[in-house]
């Protein structure tokens, strides 16, 4: 199935990224080596995707400088916002308006902070049986109080409604939407201005809308300080597990990983010091005893406390 475009959803406000995230934008914050946005952008071509949109709105100026001269957004194009936020809706809208588009081809929605990852040969799998589909959306398992709404599938998977999240009864995992989807534009009704998803888009109650549930695919979630924290030290846990794992061949082949700068024994990066993550180009330095991530100037002194530090802002991560 051909991909004709992609919108990567980096609009937010990244407010559960703590103060650093009033400073830094959650997009551009790094995996390892490479920017989150530089990664979704170079997942989108690992599809076969040329033609690339970014929507932005909360410190877009900051973003848009940050990717000025870096190579892989050479012909991206980035839409912003202004004044106000369009919503995801809107922003496939947004998208589909625009005169080289003009509601014409499929386009895969991602969202910048989160990576399903499939190559693009698992991809064309999964898709295969709906191939002829419009409205595809990607589900994934979740705990009956994570806070989520439930989807309701039928046995053909097909979305037949959206649960609750305060409906929802102590049981088994639920299915709910992960924020990809493939829409084929042309079936779009046209709308202009901020829209949901749910309504202007994939509308379950109008059209038949596919919803795949990929439950055998890992999660990489950077959308939090907690699992911001949590994803890149799984990351070096599954190099030390597998290091052929699909995903960190795509980080390697990015130059987001730099494998000789992991140490298995102390589960650390560019640090001799255990359990620390060091982005910066300089050596660890001052009491660097608790664990942290230290994506740019001084290390955080100790105290036993997860850190996560960007030029002197440190951000305590509650794992609990």
């Amino acid at each position: 199935m051909q991909i004709n475009h992609c919108l990567i959803m980096s609009a937010g406000f990244g407010t559960r990224m703590g103060e650093i995230g009033k400073k830094l934008p959650k997009v551009i914050w790094p995996a390892f080596e490479k920017s989150i946005l530089e990664l979704q952008v170079g997942y989108a071509r690992s599809l076969g995707v040329e033609s690339i949109y970014i929507n932005l709105h909360y410190m877009s100026d900051e973003i848009m400088a940050y990717c000025k001269d870096k190579p892989i957004f050479e012909g991206v194009k980035f839409l912003v916002e202004k004044p106000e936020i369009l919503d995801i809706g809107g922003a496939v809208h947004n998208v589909a308006s625009q005169k080289e588009v003009n509601y014409k081809g499929r386009l895969l929605v991602l969202n910048a902070d989160q990576f399903f990852y499939l190559t693009k040969e698992d991809f064309a799998r999964v898709l295969a049986p709906y191939k002829d589909s419009p409205f595809v959306i990607f589900n994934y398992l979740v705990n009956w109080n994570d806070g989520y709404n439930a989807l309701d599938m039928s046995e053909e998977r097909i979305v037949k409604g959206v649960i609750d999240k305060s409906a929802l009864k102590e049981g088994p995992k639920v299915e709910t939407y992960n924020g990809v989807s493939l829409i084929d534009l042309s079936k779009l009704e046209k709308v202009s201005g901020p829209s949901k998803f749910f309504e202007t888009v994939c509308n379950f109650k109008k059209q038949p809308v596919v919803g795949i549930l990929l439950d055998n695919v890992i999660y990489w979630d950077f959308g939090t300080l907690k699992r911001y924290w949590q994803t890149s030290f799984n990351i070096i846990n599954t190099y030390r597990d597998n290091a052929n794992h699909p995903f960190l061949r795509f980080l390697v082949n990015q130059r987001a990983l730099k494998t000789w700068k992991i140490n298995l024994l102390t589960g650390s990066y560019n640090s001799p010091t255990p359990n620390v993550i060091n982005l910066n180009n300089e050596p660890v330095s001052g009491d660097s005893s608790a664990p942290q991530i230290i994506m740019a100037g001084k290390a955080a002194n100790g105290g036993g406390k997860n850190k996560i530090v960007w030029n002197g802002i440190e951000e305590i991560v509650n794992l609990s």
